[in-house]
């Protein structure tokens, strides 16, 4: 068995965290009872408790993705004793050739190694077995994605959405110092887990479509005619070209953000080819009404169409997020001015008042400054029901609008067919439109100016 042993695994107990469910059925029928899986080659070899994986004792079955099965595990150590409980991903036999799959898998291990911080899982060991099958193992948790929690409540409490959104900017901080972008987040890669205390904190999951960011190409994302992520969190621009920066990011995590906030998608087409070009060329749908105007005008400035008009970084986002969170009163005015268009290139909030120093630190100390989740903070703005595109529940006659999403294994996102950019950018087409307008506004108000002047002079003198 070759594999590369990252960390030593703490023995016995969870640590932190609850104690992880998973199911320990002992045979293949009560696995299918349990779980409700059906498909026969996956029942054929799924590990059961008791099986040995090379030196991992498998414990129970958590769930199964795409590409392969998740186990709950324990890793003999060189003294005999048992680690904790881990999570050990193992690659389906039918992958153990396809060298992308491979790569993608090996690549999540790497990069996951090379991060520290509490908010990304933590890998102890990756490599292949005698019989090929590639494998990872790394933290198990106990709790649940975002898009579960969703699924369950429609959309989120601004103040809660806020403490999540900045759990998930200072995991990206630390990403992104790294010199990573991650290119797939969405929710349901967004993990909230639960600590012995019953409070959360989230984990950003599955760096499998992650690059470098001096990367310049991807051999196994550059593929001529395709690109990799997930359509309805794509950015613009990645789109076009896999070799995005930290922005793309910043992105995806905006549309998150408007999910979460309204209960549905900025955008929702029927393809993925649709989902694309609404992203690169739709004018942004503006929040209910009912969404704090300050939170909108965050959230319209992360979902800039043009890189440039967004936040630069995760720490300028959350500085400027933290600073509404401690602002924001639970009574609110009647009489706040609307939210500006979404549409409309820069923003009302302006860093000119943080100093690059204060940014650097602000990464570093987010972390330690973030406030946990309280589980019964956890709560709904306003009923309905968020459904799956396979959910066959007749829709209700009620408010906010629900959108359909496409379950996406957990071990990676499909590739989808790329468009050509367009012609002419949008962005491009208004920013060029937006300057002319501000100038000719200058010059009308000079020669006003003049001419006010002229009849004062003749007045008096």
């Amino acid at each position: 068995m070759k594999s590369t042993l990252v960390e030593t695994p703490d023995y016995g107990a969870t640590g932190e965290f609850e104690a992880p469910s998973f199911s320990r059925a002992s045979t293949v029928a009560e696995l299918a009872r349990e779980t409700s899986l059906q498909d026969p080659a996956l029942l054929s070899r799924v590990l059961l408790p008791g099986k040995k994986f090379g030196p991992y004792n498998i414990l129970g079955f958590v769930a199964a993705g795409g590409m392969g099965e998740i186990y709950a595990a324990q890793r003999t150590m060189s003294d005999g004793k048992l680690s904790r409980p881990l999570a050990l991903k193992v690659i389906s036999a039918e992958y153990n050739n396809d060298w992308r799959v491979i790569e993608r898998f090996k690549r999540e291990a790497r990069i996951s190694q090379a991060i520290r911080s509490p908010h990304v899982p933590r890998v102890y060991e990756y490599g292949e077995s005698e019989q090929g099958h590639v494998f990872m193992a790394m933290d198990l948790l106990n709790g649940e994605e975002l898009f579960d929690l969703l699924h369950r409540k429609k959309h989120l409490k601004l103040e809660v959405l806020a403490n999540i959104t900045l759990q998930v900017l200072a995991g990206l901080a630390e990403i992104h110092s790294r010199g990573f972008v991650h290119r797939d987040i969405k929710p349901e890669n967004i993990y909230l887990a639960r600590r012995k205390s019953g409070r959360k904190i989230v984990k950003i999951l599955d760096f499998g479509i992650a690059k470098s960011v001096e990367e310049k190409s991807d051999p196994i994302l550059s593929v001529a005619g395709q690109i990799f992520g997930t359509p309805q969190y794509l950015a613009p621009e990645q789109a076009m070209n896999p070799d995005v920066d930290i922005r793309a990011d910043i992105y995806s995590l905006g549309v998150v953000m408007y999910e979460c906030a309204s209960g549905s998608l900025p955008f929702d087409r029927e393809t993925p080819y649709a989902l694309i070009l609404a992203h690169q060329n739709d004018p942004v749908p503006p929040l209910p009404s009912s969404i704090d105007h300050e939170f909108a005008e965050i959230i319209y400035k992360a979902l800039a169409k043009d890189p440039a008009y967004r936040f630069q970084s995760a720490a300028e986002m959350a500085y400027v997020l933290n600073r509404w969170l401690e602002e924001t009163s639970s009574v609110e005015s009647d009489d706040e001015p609307p939210a500006r268009n979404p549409n409309t290139p820069g923003s009302a909030f302006l860093m000119d008042d943080v100093s690059n120093a204060i940014l650097a630190d602000l990464s570093a100390e987010l972390t330690a400054a973030l406030p946990d989740i309280a589980e019964e903070d956890l709560s709904v703005t306003s009923s309905g029901r968020f459904k799956r595109l396979e959910s066959t529940a007749a829709a209700e006659p009620e408010p906010a609008p629900t959108h359909t999403t496409t379950p996406v294994p957990s071990f990676g996102a499909e590739p989808v067919a790329a468009l050509p950019p367009p012609e002419e950018h949008p962005i491009v087409r208004q920013a060029s439109q937006t300057e002319p307008s501000r100038m000719a506004h200058a010059i009308t108000a000079g020669a006003l100016l003049l001419i006010l002047i002229a009849i004062l002079w003749s007045a008096f003198f």
